[in-house]
């Protein structure tokens, strides 16, 4: 009688903490058209289970969590509301056992091959901008319908949806909404609640709207992530770019099923790497532009062959990052700001197209209202002042497997040689204190390129290849 009251005791200690620690007992079932689908993912965002060969499913939760949701799996979409797929539902915090079921939809259409289309910082301050995304909306609904129908088409925007203004994310769902795909979103430093004590509640006003900040989903045999790397430290407008520990363990555990060696493409705002310009030794800089903990997240993306999608800089610039790690920074869908038709290194307003088959990726650059064949300028000789001998061309979305060859009255003179500088258009656009934003000026880019002609007058031609083996031509 003694070791069995020991033993009952000890139980209720046990079963106490278990409750103490994790919060919510939750069970539910996942299914579509009545019929359960197993082998599902299911998460609070700490811990992660599957669902039973009937779809179901039962876990404790923890007392941090405020959502219970699952990893869509292939062959599936979740329910759209407002353009947004809701694959979420919010936990009933005086409940200690909840029941919680989802229902999904059945995607008609062969997932092995589709497209997704991603574009980074919309960034609405003005009701009036609405306009301007709107064609956005336009340009990429055209793009969409060029697409032939049998191919399933999604859609992600990474981050800076508003810029700090949070009542407009509802308006910004319902001009989502016309592009009538799935769009998934990513939180970013202008999405946040900056009048809260912390970085765990500056998410609140995002999750009504958009639901949890890092989750993930699966499309044909491709597996997306979605990360939120933009840590608020409290003070004013101070972020930077750092993933906490428990989106490291989260992550760890949601790729524990995915295959090594497959296709992983994980979704954040602020980029990982920064490039080498004029700020990469400025330490304040470098922290609200770049990962800090990025090491971390490589090390677990390591097994497989991984993309990195960002946004944050109002530019488009590549980096790879190893053999099987490519980091994809895309040029704003607002520009700069909506202050004119250029970013700040001179790409045009625009979004990336990403063209999936099987694990295969490939991706091209899309300007607003421009050609899918317009993927770089030339300029004349004397249009950039630092270089007044040399015509120069900006190469939008070049990555070191890219080729940038000129010619001379059709003869071949080699390539064009790489250099870190301002595009001459953007340098004049946005003159220091000329627009709205007094900050607002050019930045520096390392996707120009010169040469200088052995004979001023003569036909210069610039071709462009691809990494795909695209080419693209275009006289002087």
């Amino acid at each position: 009688m003694k070791y069995a009251s020991l033993i009952f005791f000890s139980l209720i200690l046990i079963w106490n903490g278990t409750f103490a620690q994790q919060g919510f007992f939750i069970k539910g079932k996942i299914y579509c058209q009545k019929k359960g689908i197993s082998g599902v993912e299911v998460t609070d965002g700490f811990s992660v289970v599957e669902t039973d060969k009937n779809g179901n499913f039962e876990f404790w939760v923890s007392k941090s969590a405020d959502y219970v949701y699952y990893s869509l799996p292939s062959g599936y979409n979740s329910p759209i509301e407002n353009g947004v797929p809701v694959f979420y539902k919010k936990l009933n915090q005086n409940l200690e056992k909840q029941t919680i079921d989802f229902e999904l939809v059945k995607e008609i259409k062969s997932q092995q091959k589709h497209t997704f289309i991603a574009w980074a910082d919309p960034q609405i301050l003005e009701l009036e901008e609405f306009e301007l995304l709107d064609r956005v909306i336009s340009d990429v609904k055209s793009t969409i319908e060029a697409i032939p129908t049998e191919i399933p088409v999604y859609g992600i925007s990474l981050g800076d949806n508003v810029f700090d203004k949070l009542d407009f994310f509802e308006p910004y769902k319902k001009s989502v909404s016309k592009l009538q795909i799935p769009f998934y979103q990513v939180i970013g430093n202008h999405d946040l609640d900056y009048n809260e004590r912390s970085d765990e509640l500056s998410v609140k006003s995002f999750e009504t709207a958009f639901g949890p900040t890092y989750f993930s989903f699966n499309i044909g045999k491709v597996h997306y992530v979605v990360l939120k790397d933009v840590f608020y430290y409290g003070y004013s407008y101070r972020y930077m770019g750092y993933i906490t520990e428990n989106q490291l363990i989260w992550l760890e555990k949601d790729l524990t099923k995915i295959e090594k060696g497959s296709t992983v493409i994980l979704a954040l705002h602020i980029p990982t790497v920064f490039g080498e310009d004029e700020n990469s030794k400025n330490f304040d800089y470098l922290i609200a532009n770049s990962v800090m903990n990025r090491k971390a997240l490589f090390k677990i993306l390591e097994p497989f062959n991984a993309h990195i999608l960002a946004g944050h800089s109002h530019t488009q610039w590549n980096t790879i990052l190893s053999p099987t790690l490519f980091e994809h920074v895309h040029a704003a869908a607002s520009a700069a700001w909506w202050q004119g038709e250029l970013c700040v290194d001179g790409s045009p307003k625009a979004y990336t197209v990403y063209e999936i088959d099987g694990d295969k990726v490939s991706w091209y650059f899309k300007g607003v209202g421009m050609d899918k064949n317009d993927q770089f300028k030339v300029y004349p000789l004397g249009a950039d002042s630092e270089n007044p001998d040399f015509f120069i061309a900006n190469v939008f979305n070049f990555d070191p497997e890219w080729k940038v060859e000129w010619f001379e009255n059709g003869i071949l003179q080699g390539n064009m040689v790489q250099f870190w500088g301002k595009d001459p258009d953007a340098n004049e656009l946005y003159k220091n204190g000329s627009k709205k934003f007094w900050w607002l000026n050019a930045g520096q880019t390392n996707h120009l390129f010169q040469a200088k002609p052995l004979n001023k007058s003569a036909k210069i031609t610039v071709q462009v290849t691809d990494r795909f083996g695209n080419k693209f031509t275009m006289d002087l």
